[in-house]
């Protein structure tokens, strides 16, 4: 099949995946009409879609706005002819900013231009409510489907969601912009948790016979949306287990046996534990160790989540989620329920092994920042969470992150006007 027969296929399929319009909250589908009517300034044909916390219902009033405006190709093209694909987003978006200065005065503040980014964005503000706009970055609206499906499916997932943030952010170990895992990548560390357990079903799975493809076309690659809408929970896991709980969440990460780091894959899209063997498109270029936890995105399966990761991340990550685990355990080795719920848990009981606790800790290197108190246990504690490290790492990590940052902003810059330069050089 040559290159022709292979667009034009995919192309056939792209016209199969209809991009999902979710219903968000008042208040954004407010902006997205905003939006949209100073849009049509502009281009001919415009539709603005949400994605993100905002409508994936693992967010809440205060979540981000993050926003993308579909603008056909062909339209494209008819302006900027010569233009690379990779380069039309930043084109329009440009254009965009340009006229929602002119024609939207008041209604519509463009912030700033992030048009050197990967994905490049116009950070706006409508109506006193600040929005990330992206052009035809459309896949995380299928994204934005699928976790929204979960949620609908189990709202037990999205309060341990919430939790398990909020207490990575405690521990220092939340943020990419930090080197650490995003939002996103922890909500499918949750509902992975929730499969395993039988709590949740694989909604990427199709019946022993039914269809189970559904493309999407973008940036040369198509990516399977199929969604199994009826889907029910495998049996899963959960004999003696406070399943839904933050407690049996880290005791499932790092001291279930069929669970290793480095050798296993994160996969939502399969919904159960199965070696790195069994991906061969995720990339593992970051990988610097045979301990890195690997997470899957559900679509783009070639994205590995923790490609983020800065120094030291993963294992902070892994000991972050090791003392938690350890710290809801009681003496005697039962796993007792750590959450927020007001309602009482009944303790699991699950014994853990010198064997197995050695096995599991040999690998990983105990972070300088935090040295543990074998015995601190759960009552001595004045919060659900246990102590939090020395942000130290973090800070640096921060500032690290805008320095990169803004060095990446600059050679786009100048790659930037130096294709502009060629351009009107040579036509």
């Amino acid at each position: 099949m040559d290159r022709m027969d292979r667009m034009d296929r995919m192309e056939r399929r792209y016209s199969e995946a209809r991009i999902p319009d979710l219903q968000p909250p008042r208040r954004v589908e407010a902006i997205k009409a905003c939006i949209q009517n100073f849009a049509k300034w502009a281009f001919d044909s415009v539709e603005i879609y949400a994605f993100g916390s905002s409508v994936n219902g693992f967010g809440d009033d205060s979540s981000d706005v993050d926003l993308v405006v579909s603008i056909p190709e062909e339209e494209l093209r008819r302006i900027w002819k010569k233009t690379p694909r990779r380069d039309l987003a930043r084109f329009a978006l440009q254009d965009l900013s340009e006229w929602f200065r002119e024609k939207a005065q008041g209604q519509i503040d463009v912030l700033e231009e992030v048009l050197g980014a990967k994905v490049p964005i116009l950070k706006l503000n409508v109506g006193g409510v600040e929005c990330d706009l992206s052009c035809n970055n459309l896949l995380p609206v299928f994204n934005s489907q699928l976790l929204r499906l979960y949620a609908d499916k189990e709202p037990r997932v999205v309060q341990l969601a919430q939790e398990v943030k909020s207490w990575a952010r405690k521990e220092g170990v939340h943020g990419a912009f930090m080197g650490q895992l995003s939002s996103y990548s922890f909500v499918l560390l949750t509902i992975f948790y929730m499969q395993n357990r039988g709590a949740l079903p694989c909604l990427q799975k199709a019946a022993i016979g039914e269809p189970s493809e559904l493309y999407y076309y973008e940036r040369n690659k198509e990516f399977n949306v199929w969604m199994n809408f009826d889907a029910e929970p495998a049996p899963g896991d959960m004999a003696g287990k406070a399943v839904g709980t933050l407690s049996d969440f880290a005791w499932f990460m790092t001291q279930e046996k069929g669970f290793v780091w480095g050798e296993h894959v994160v996969s939502v899209r399969e919904g159960c534990i199965l070696s790195l063997d069994d991906f061969p498109q995720l990339s593992i270029r970051h990988v610097i160790d045979d301990v890195t936890l690997h997470i899957e995105d559900p679509f783009d399966v070639s994205r590995n989540l923790t490609c983020v990761f800065g120094h030291n991340a993963n294992r902070n990550l892994w000991w972050a989620l090791d003392r938690l685990a350890r710290a809801t355990a009681s003496p005697s080795g039962e796993l007792r329920s750590f959450t927020f719920e007001t309602d009482e848990t009944s303790p699991v009981e699950r014994q853990q092994t010198p064997d197995d606790r050695d096995e599991r800790t040999r690998v990983f290197a105990q972070p300088s920042t935090y040295t543990p108190d074998i015995q601190e246990s759960a009552e001595e504690t004045s919060s659900n969470f246990p102590p939090v490290q020395s942000r130290t790492a973090a800070e640096e990590w921060l500032e690290q992150g805008k320095r990169l940052k803004e060095a990446e902003e600059r050679a786009a810059e100048s790659s930037r006007k130096k294709d502009e330069w060629s351009s009107a050089a040579y036509g």
